[in-house]
Protein backbone atom coordinates (compact mmCIF):
# COMPACT_ATOMS: atom_id res chain seq x y z
CA UNK A 1 0.00 0.00 0.00
CA UNK A 2 3.08 2.38 0.84
CA UNK A 3 4.28 2.07 -2.24
CA UNK A 4 1.21 2.50 -4.01
CA UNK A 5 1.05 6.08 -1.85
CA UNK A 6 4.44 6.64 -2.96
CA UNK A 7 3.67 6.56 -6.62
CA UNK A 8 0.41 8.52 -6.84
CA UNK A 9 2.37 10.99 -5.15
CA UNK A 10 5.11 10.98 -7.37
CA UNK A 11 2.56 11.43 -10.03
CA UNK A 12 0.98 14.53 -8.39
CA UNK A 13 4.30 16.47 -8.27
CA UNK A 14 5.06 15.38 -12.22
CA UNK A 15 3.60 18.02 -14.72
CA UNK A 16 2.59 15.40 -17.30
CA UNK A 17 1.19 13.21 -14.77
CA UNK A 18 -0.79 15.46 -13.55
CA UNK A 19 -3.53 14.69 -16.39
CA UNK A 20 -3.28 11.26 -15.96
CA UNK A 21 -4.55 11.55 -11.90
CA UNK A 22 -7.12 13.84 -12.68
CA UNK A 23 -9.02 10.76 -14.44
CA UNK A 24 -8.12 10.89 -17.79
CA UNK A 25 -6.72 6.53 -17.88
CA UNK A 26 -4.10 6.69 -14.87
CA UNK A 27 -1.51 4.15 -15.97
CA UNK A 28 -2.05 4.57 -19.89
CA UNK A 29 -0.30 6.87 -22.14
CA UNK A 30 -1.76 10.49 -23.22
CA UNK A 31 -2.92 10.53 -26.79
CA UNK A 32 -1.74 12.54 -28.58
CA UNK A 33 -3.43 14.88 -31.43
CA UNK A 34 -1.85 13.65 -34.31
CA UNK A 35 -2.68 9.74 -32.68
CA UNK A 36 -6.47 10.60 -32.27
CA UNK A 37 -6.81 11.78 -36.01
CA UNK A 38 -8.53 14.81 -34.49
CA UNK A 39 -7.84 18.20 -36.58
CA UNK A 40 -9.55 21.54 -35.35
CA UNK A 41 -11.93 23.47 -37.76
CA UNK A 42 -15.51 24.96 -37.16
CA UNK A 43 -17.44 21.78 -37.44
CA UNK A 44 -15.22 19.14 -35.11
CA UNK A 45 -15.10 22.33 -32.44
CA UNK A 46 -19.32 22.81 -32.59
CA UNK A 47 -18.91 19.29 -31.62
CA UNK A 48 -17.59 19.76 -28.37
CA UNK A 49 -19.72 22.48 -26.93
CA UNK A 50 -20.36 21.04 -23.30
CA UNK A 51 -17.46 19.01 -23.24
CA UNK A 52 -14.42 18.95 -20.93
CA UNK A 53 -10.82 19.41 -21.00
CA UNK A 54 -8.18 19.14 -18.84
CA UNK A 55 -6.04 22.33 -18.73
CA UNK A 56 -2.33 21.07 -18.04
CA UNK A 57 -1.34 24.08 -15.88
CA UNK A 58 2.25 24.73 -14.90
CA UNK A 59 1.45 25.72 -11.49
CA UNK A 60 -1.96 24.19 -10.42
CA UNK A 61 -1.23 21.10 -12.22
CA UNK A 62 -5.18 19.91 -13.91
CA UNK A 63 -7.70 21.88 -14.20
CA UNK A 64 -11.18 21.49 -15.40
CA UNK A 65 -12.16 23.55 -18.37
CA UNK A 66 -15.44 23.25 -20.16
CA UNK A 67 -16.21 24.13 -23.99
CA UNK A 68 -19.37 26.70 -23.86
CA UNK A 69 -19.38 27.92 -27.29
CA UNK A 70 -17.95 28.29 -30.84
CA UNK A 71 -18.32 32.02 -32.24
CA UNK A 72 -17.21 33.89 -35.68
CA UNK A 73 -13.98 35.29 -35.07
CA UNK A 74 -13.66 38.85 -34.62
CA UNK A 75 -10.34 39.39 -36.25
CA UNK A 76 -11.26 38.03 -39.72
CA UNK A 77 -10.66 40.63 -41.90
CA UNK A 78 -13.31 40.92 -44.93
CA UNK A 79 -12.46 38.93 -47.90
CA UNK A 80 -10.41 36.44 -45.86
CA UNK A 81 -9.27 33.36 -47.32
CA UNK A 82 -9.06 31.33 -44.28
CA UNK A 83 -11.38 30.16 -41.69
CA UNK A 84 -11.61 32.06 -38.24
CA UNK A 85 -13.31 31.26 -35.41
CA UNK A 86 -13.04 31.26 -31.68
CA UNK A 87 -13.52 28.33 -29.20
CA UNK A 88 -14.86 29.91 -26.14
CA UNK A 89 -14.50 27.34 -22.71
CA UNK A 90 -15.12 28.08 -18.86
CA UNK A 91 -13.24 27.64 -16.00
CA UNK A 92 -13.21 28.26 -12.25
CA UNK A 93 -12.23 31.85 -11.97
CA UNK A 94 -9.62 30.94 -8.94
CA UNK A 95 -6.63 29.68 -10.12
CA UNK A 96 -6.71 32.43 -12.11
CA UNK A 97 -5.60 31.28 -15.91
CA UNK A 98 -3.29 33.92 -17.65
CA UNK A 99 -3.25 34.23 -21.39
CA UNK A 100 -0.66 31.86 -22.64
CA UNK A 101 0.03 28.57 -24.43
CA UNK A 102 -1.27 25.50 -22.27
CA UNK A 103 -1.73 21.80 -23.35
CA UNK A 104 -5.72 20.77 -23.01
CA UNK A 105 -6.57 16.87 -23.35
CA UNK A 106 -9.79 15.19 -23.98
CA UNK A 107 -10.69 12.01 -25.08
CA UNK A 108 -11.91 12.75 -28.11
CA UNK A 109 -9.15 15.21 -29.63
CA UNK A 110 -6.22 13.73 -27.73
CA UNK A 111 -3.73 16.30 -26.15
CA UNK A 112 -3.77 19.64 -27.84
CA UNK A 113 -1.44 22.78 -27.47
CA UNK A 114 -3.79 25.96 -27.72
CA UNK A 115 -3.34 29.59 -27.21
CA UNK A 116 -6.11 30.96 -24.46
CA UNK A 117 -6.81 34.20 -23.60
CA UNK A 118 -8.81 35.54 -20.55
CA UNK A 119 -12.45 36.88 -22.13
CA UNK A 120 -14.74 37.68 -19.41
CA UNK A 121 -14.87 36.95 -15.63
CA UNK A 122 -18.87 36.06 -14.11
CA UNK A 123 -18.87 35.79 -10.59
CA UNK A 124 -17.13 32.51 -9.96
CA UNK A 125 -16.41 31.40 -13.11
CA UNK A 126 -14.13 32.96 -15.92
CA UNK A 127 -14.30 32.68 -19.78
CA UNK A 128 -11.27 31.83 -21.86
CA UNK A 129 -10.89 32.22 -25.58
CA UNK A 130 -8.65 30.15 -28.32
CA UNK A 131 -8.77 31.74 -31.76
CA UNK A 132 -8.44 29.85 -34.96
CA UNK A 133 -7.20 30.59 -38.52
CA UNK A 134 -7.17 28.43 -40.54
CA UNK A 135 -6.20 28.21 -44.23
CA UNK A 136 -8.95 27.44 -46.81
Amino acid sequence: MTDRVTSRRTLLKAGGGSLLVAGLGLGAPAVRAAESGFAWSRAAAEALVGRQFWLNHPEHRALQITVEAVETSRIAPEGAEARQFSVVFSAAALPAIKAGSYEIENEATGRQLVFLQPAARQGARMTLRADFNLHA
